[in-house]
């Protein structure tokens, strides 16, 4: 095309994207094929010009799964890539699906592994047979819903209910990914996947040849180095020994020969009088893994007319050697278990092992007759549900984000998107952009340099971004320059606390700084994580630049815990509990509602809660990190008599009240008035019922507390008048009064105020209820982090925990005389007014 044809097209491509999606369809329809091809690579691009999510679903074939908070991580890229400068804190849970059992074997580079024993940093493999780095490993979840999901060849792996497998469930749609619930549904036809490539490993150092190893162990005498073998065949498998460079001796016995040097050479194997194949045979490269196996079938296997090969041994570890390099092999094989006899007279068990793959056999009778069978690419699987076990999820660093599972070699899934996804979408609106990312590692920082570099050599014609040939490392490397402009985009990457002198950023994400609690729970590495933000990360913005924390909670005084207590209004905090916290969840969740239902609804959480404890919990999956406890409350009474809003609907209330603890002074730029409501049930069982402190000007804490009591319809307001309490106890009065005007009372009158002083000291005021928790009987309705992480680490002496106050308050107001020593009613006796 001419230069002025193809301005020509950019311009009606130009304004083919402008167009609505309904006119953008009928011209496609009425389009030639050839201009329907290039149409269609438009509405790629358009596809993934939209989010990260949207490019992620483009390039996996729809294999990234979307949730609504991944809908709000994409927005904030998008946000940036327009332009817009963002200080963004991300705190959301692990990744806490996806588990299989502790003992599931996993193949590896040497040999084999388990689920339980794998650790950041080992290699494993993908479905395309490449070697892949585990880049991070899960807790270990006990009480998880699992099921035994089996192969029609036999294969077996325990895998919990939301693992994922990339299948075919519906022959007339493509493979995508489905969790293993979704395999255990009833079908007209099982569920299909794929069988993986062929490991790729390198050329081990043998000492005896894999063709002549293979044939000796498939017929040769165990205890000498002889072969047996038909005259006829014995011909070609002497032939094909002579050119591995060895000398034959025939032997007496027309049907045997021996193999000079063979036998010496087997003792060093220690396979001499022990038939077996050494681990180092099993992990040979392609071609010696395939020389062995033809040397196993020519001489003890049989194919069939229809080319099905079966290798039969009384021997179970070598049948299930010979079943491991078929699947090695990127095969599948059954294993069959039956009775060797001689004339009707049981011998031992037999083992055989049933296939098809071209090339299995090197004779050349038994060769031509090796094929492929129709089903011997793909596994046919069902799920069926079991006992929960111990389980176990890990994420690999393959493009694909499959790894392989099970003695079968199943390939199996795991994912990620802010640190990778996001940033590959970045570039690609933004080729001169310059990305950094640092995580607690140099090592796992590199991974995902590594990834968003590998996509884009994969995918560079299709993502319009290509690596410059001078700068492709995986830690740093930079894009062509776009035409017309001499600056060049690129990503460094880095490990917290590592150097970055001269290096600048547009974006810089820091995911994940601490490795871990017990890093977290480090002074000295809280320090020194904070130190090296602020005087490193930090200072190498460029001009305009957008910074994204993506950090799990260990700690209150973690990254997220210093930047929200030094510098909360520069931040945008996007925080996803996974279940809601409180009606101002960024995704309108009411609390108690799950993250990702979907996926793991609330009873799966709940299993998750018992599984991993409160602190883990709270840290790690409510981003909410809590304190050790202090020296009156404990968090036990608290967790283990908490009710959910649903169960309390069954609770009859006698009384209501609502307590008014002022901060000092009329100014929000104080502390917080606490604001606490509790009630009191006809059968003496307190209720925690909402917490409604905040930092209020006068007025508003006193409209915030009359509110409150006319929502739960409270018979009192307790105030607190230690610190201004008479103009409290006169801004309730008055903002009751502008309610009333409001017309917003409905006729309500008001609550009684009673006014309490706090002349005795805290540890007084606060053990009878504390009393009250440790016998169970205050429940709290729903969860309240902020007072509940006050109360568990106030220890007398400490500055008035102002929630805690407010709560004491409210609860002792409502103690009852005649449920027990430490209660009140009216007061009339006097007993708990020193304690105030």
């Amino acid at each position: 095309m001419t230069a002025t044809a193809d301005l020509l097209e950019a311009t009606l491509l130009e304004e083919y994207r402008s167009l609505p999606a309904a006119t953008r369809q009928r011209i496609v329809a009425q389009a030639s094929p050839e201009v329907r091809l290039r149409l269609a690579w438009v509405e790629r691009q358009m596809a993934m010009d939209k989010s990260p999510g949207a490019l992620a679903a483009v390039l996996t074939e729809g294999r990234e799964k979307q949730a609504p908070h991944l809908d709000l991580i994409d927005d904030v890229f998008r946000r940036i890539a327009a332009g817009e400068r963002m200080q963004v804190m991300l705190t959301m849970p692990p990744r806490h699906g996806k588990a299989l059992a502790l003992d599931t074997p996993i193949p590896t580079p040497d040999g084999w592994s388990t689920m339980g024993e794998l650790e950041v940093g080992d290699q494993i493999f993908d479905e395309l047979g490449k070697p892949c780095t585990v880049t991070w490993t899960s807790p270990t979840w006990y009480d998880r819903p699992c099921f035994d999901v089996v192969t029609d060849s036999g294969g077996h792996i325990v895998a919990d209910y939301a693992h994922e497998w990339k299948a075919n469930l519906d022959r007339r749609h493509s493979d995508r990914l489905y969790n293993t619930c979704d395999l255990a549904r009833p079908r007209s036809k099982q569920a299909m996947i794929w069988t993986a490539n062929a490991l790729e490993l390198p050329d081990q150092d043998l000492l005896v040849p894999p063709y002549l190893l293979g044939a000796w162990l498939g017929d040769g005498r165990s205890l000498d180095g002889g072969i047996t073998a038909d005259p006829e065949d014995a011909k070609h498998l002497r032939s094909v020994i002579h050119e591995l460079g060895y000398e034959t001796v025939q032997w007496a016995n027309p049907t045997v020969f021996g193999v000079v040097g063979l036998r010496s050479q087997l003792r060093q194997l220690g396979v001499l009088g022990n038939k077996h194949v050494p681990a180092p045979y099993l992990r040979g490269s392609i071609s010696q893994r395939r020389e062995l196996l033809q040397g196993l079938v020519d001489t003890d296997g049989y194919v069939a007319n229809d080319g099905q090969v079966e290798f039969c041994s009384i021997k179970q570890e070598l049948a299930e050697a010979v079943q491991e390099l078929v699947y090695s092999l990127g095969g599948k094989a059954s294993l069959n278990v039956g009775d060797a006899t001689l004339n009707g007279r049981f011998i031992s068990k037999k083992y055989r092992v049933m296939f098809y793959m071209e090339g299995a056999a090197r004779l050349p009778r038994k060769a031509i007759k090796c094929r492929s069978g129709i089903r011997a690419n793909r596994h046919y699987v069902m799920a069926m549900r079991r006992s929960a076990t111990a389980t176990r999820c890990i994420e690999v660093d393959s493009p694909s984000h499959l790894f392989l599972a099970g003695r079968a070699m199943i390939p199996t899934h795991n994912s990620q998107r802010a640190s990778r996804w996001g940033p590959l979408w970045y570039l690609r609106r933004n080729p001169t952009g310059r990305v950094m990312i640092a995580s607690y590692g140099a090592d796992l920082a590199d991974d995902h340099g590594r990834w968003v570099r590998d996509q884009l050599r994969e995918h560079g014609d299709t993502l319009g971004i290509r690596l410059d040939p001078g700068s492709h490392a995986a830690n740093r490397f930079d894009l062509e320059a776009p035409r017309g402009s001499s600056v060049r985009g690129g990503m460094v990457t880095a490990g917290v606390g590592g150097s970055l002198t001269g290096k600048g950023f547009s974006l810089g994400i820091i995911d994940d700084p601490f490795k871990g609690s017990d890093d977290a729970n480090s002074p000295a590495q809280r320090q020194r994580v904070w130190d090296w933000y602020r005087s490193v990360f930090y200072t190498r913005r460029a001009p305009g630049a957008s910074i994204i924390l993506i950090n799990t909670r260990w700690h209150e005084l973690d990254l997220s815990g210093q930047i929200l207590a030094n510098e909360p209004e520069n931040w945008t905090l996007i925080d996803l509990p996974a279940l809601a916290l409180s009606d101002t969840d960024p995704l309108g969740r009411t609390p108690g509602k799950a993250l990702w239902p979907a996926q793991y609804d609330e009873e799966e959480l709940a299993r998750t809660h018992k599984a991993v404890g409160e602190r883990v919990w709270w840290a790690l999956y409510q981003q909410q990190p809590r304190p050790l406890e202090g020296g009156v409350w404990q968090w036990a009474w608290i967790t283990t008599t908490r009710l959910s809003p649903v169960a309390f609907r069954g609770v009859d209330l006698a009384r209501i009240v609502v307590a008014l603890d002022p901060a000092g002074g009329d100014s929000t730029s104080h502390d917080e008035s606490g604001i606490v409501a509790a009630g009191r049930s006809t059968d003496g069982h307190y209720y925690l019922l909402a917490d409604k402190t905040g930092r209020h000007s006068a007025e508003a804490r006193g409209r915030e507390t009359c509110l409150l009591a006319l929502d739960l319809n409270a018979d009192a307001i307790v105030v607190e008048t230690n610190y201004g309490g008479d103009m409290a106890r006169q801004n309730v009065i008055q903002a009751w009064a502008e309610l009333e005007r409001q017309g917003k009372t409905g006729g309500q009158p008001m609550p009684r105020i009673v006014d309490v002083n706090a002349k005795k000291g805290k540890r007084l005021r606060a053990e009878p209820i504390a009393q009250l928790y440790e016998t169970g009987q205050v429940h709290h309705v729903g969860e309240f982090h902020e007072l509940e992480t006050q109360m568990v680490t106030w220890i007398p002496g400490m500055d008035s925990p102002d929630r805690m106050d407010a709560a004491v308050h409210a609860l002792t107001e409502l103690a009852d005389p005649a449920s027990g020593p430490v209660r009140t009613g009216n007061y009339s006796d006097n007993r708990l007014r020193g304690r105030r």
